[in-house]
């Protein structure tokens, strides 16, 4: 049966949501995150925008965060170029070596087969896009973008029926980011993205705000202006420019006393 490729969820009355930026394998930042915003598994979701695998060697990990009851995430390229790579079946050791190298999963050479079998299996029943209900209205997630001037309903509606462009565009789009274009996305309250990374901290583009802030680059090339960026979705706006490094291992938490209760202003693209 194909996964449905568009996931909504309801409106979470007992607890939190959290958006997490591209996590690339770097699994120590996710539970420091979850740690500094005192996540409560049993009520908080944890919602991320795709990447979870490669460049990083904890990349098999992916396979228990996908597992938890708490966790939902949405697919990225490199998830994406994974399942590729077994579409027709098992590439064999020469060109999985070429791929490694290609798309910085050295990481895959080394996982059992076994969990090589079952973590494709998670990957591909990862939607493409997440729509979620809160008190403040409604919010969106997809990796890379939504195409500009498409309204999100429309997005969705393409996105459900394969259409390959607007797919294209959800996994490997970044023109509005690398624009600075602010028009934003009409029809949804806000909409979180990754794929691009932002360096010293989460950007706001109109309502579209960018999360991914290199977590792994901080993991394993120690660079100080990444980290991971973890943020309840119903924040304040302002709150986001204060969001500060947490330790010595970056964490951009935005959380304490920072989210708020009155509905999302409606969104007037340019």
């Amino acid at each position: 049966m194909t996964a449905p490729r568009v996931l909504r969820l309801p409106r979470n009355v007992h607890g939190r949501d959290f958006v997490i930026g591209d996590v690339h394998g770097a699994y120590d930042l996710v539970i420091k995150g979850m740690k500094d915003v005192e996540f409560d598994r049993r009520y908080d979701r944890l919602l991320s925008v795709g990447d979870l695998i490669d460049r990083g060697p904890e990349s098999a990990r992916c396979l228990k965060f996908l597992r938890q009851s708490f966790t939902f995430s949405i697919k990225g390229n490199h998830e994406q170029n994974l399942l590729d790579i077994y579409k027709d079946g098992d590439p064999g050791p020469e060109l999985l070596g070429v791929f490694a190298r290609m798309f910085s999963m050295q990481w895959w050479l080394t996982t059992a087969e076994d969990d090589r079998q079952a973590i494709l299996a998670e990957l591909a029943q990862l939607p493409v896009a997440i729509e979620i209900e809160t008190l403040r209205g409604t919010v969106g997630m997809v990796h890379g973008d939504v195409p500009k001037g498409m309204p999100w309903a429309t997005f969705l509606q393409k996105v459900a029926a394969g259409d390959a462009g607007v797919l294209e565009v959800a996994l490997e789009g970044r023109r509005r980011l690398e624009d600075g274009d602010l028009s934003g996305v009409d029809g949804v309250g806000r909409l979180f993205v990754g794929h691009t990374v932002q360096y010293g901290g989460a950007k706001k583009f109109g309502n579209v705000y960018a999360v991914d802030t290199g977590a792994v680059f901080n993991l394993i090339k120690g660079d100080e202006q990444c980290g991971l960026t973890i943020a309840n979705i119903a924040f304040r706006t302002e709150a986001l420019v204060n969001a500060v490094p947490r330790g010595a291992q970056n964490v951009m938490a935005i959380e304490a006393d920072q989210h708020d209760e009155k509905p999302f202003g409606v969104y007037a693209p340019r």
